[in-house]
């Protein structure tokens, strides 16, 4: 696991600096041709995005400012895509699940 927010980290990851983790993971999963690697990838993919506080997803939704927006948008974006990779790698339970989070993200 390349992502894990735990009680001794000083601070939660912004919402940004998360975004920033997941597409890296998501970009490193679509790259492999090692479906386990990507397959752990896209675990600490989902990890990360089902980090984000409550607090940090009110902040954006509703947006506030077009950067919220932006925001939002590409963590419905993180979820579509980590949504796609998980299909692709046989996941398809997982996939639906994340679908249903980009929904409620955009």
């Amino acid at each position: 696991m390349v992502f894990s927010t735990t009680a001794s980290s000083p601070s939660a990851p912004s919402l940004k600096q998360t975004l920033e983790l997941v597409n890296l993971c998501l970009e490193c999963a679509r790259a492999t041709k090692n479906s386990e690697l990507a397959l752990e990838l896209c675990g600490d993919a989902g990890t990360a995005l089902s980090g984000i506080k409550g607090s940090q997803r009110r902040a954006v939704i509703p947006p506030k400012k077009d950067e919220d927006r932006t925001l939002s948008d590409g963590v419905a974006t993180a979820f579509t895509d980590l949504g796609t990779l998980q299909d692709s790698l046989g996941r398809s339970n997982n996939a639906q699940a994340s679908y249903k989070k980009a929904a409620q993200w955009g």
